[in-house]
């Protein structure tokens, strides 16, 4: 042996993926799907900043109701975070919901109802995050939450200025979002079986 092999036995070897290995995992190309929308919407969202408002709003109302579906269907099957899963994502859903029947609402009514569903969601995945801290992905989650915080109290912040802070902040939160769905997705899909 080498002086130059020996260096590499003091390496430790890379960590292990994501394991869900309690999950139902038969629905993994859902949040693959998902999330490729998700990633979708949000490259379009930042590269169609200055559209029309209805069709800003119409974008904002779907990719809040596709993260919120992409949320449950991520972590639904996860028995000690189902019940935060359905509670966020019905969160993100109804913010979603709203900006979509309210099409006519000003720029300001629109980032107050994201703002608000963003925050909401991101703070229930943070103490989601803390609740299960043996998970290997909790710091995946704990930044995720607090993205979706920062996002929102960004939103909040500057209403006026919603159309492209807004279009910014969602395009890349459903991006994040959109690659975390696929990620796990990706890892359940060696459960499927």
């Amino acid at each position: 042996m080498t002086d130059y092999d020996a260096g590499f036995d003091s390496i430790p070897p890379p960590p292990r993926p994501v394991e869900y290995t309690d999950a139902d995992a038969s629905g993994w190309w859902l949040s693959v799907i998902g999330g490729i929308a998700l990633v979708v919407l949000g490259v379009w969202l930042l590269t169609n900043i200055f559209e029309s408002v209805t069709v800003l709003a119409w974008l904002i109302g779907i990719s809040l109701i596709v993260a919120g579906v992409v949320e449950i269907l991520a972590l639904h099957s996860i028995r000690e975070v189902a019940a935060a899963a359905w509670i966020s994502g019905g969160l993100l859903v109804a913010a979603g919901i709203v900006v979509l029947v309210w099409p006519d609402a000003t720029l300001w009514a629109i980032a107050v109802v994201a703002g608000i569903g963003l925050v909401l969601a991101g703070l229930l995945r943070i103490v989601v995050a803390f609740a299960d801290r043996d998970q290997p992905d909790m710091p995946w989650q704990l930044g995720l939450g607090g993205l979706t915080v920062a996002l929102g109290a960004i939103v909040l912040a500057w209403p006026d200025q919603t159309l492209v802070v807004l279009a910014v902040l969602l395009g890349i939160r459903a991006i994040g979002s959109g690659l975390v769905a696929i990620g796990v997705g990706w890892q359940m899909r060696r459960f499927a079986g």
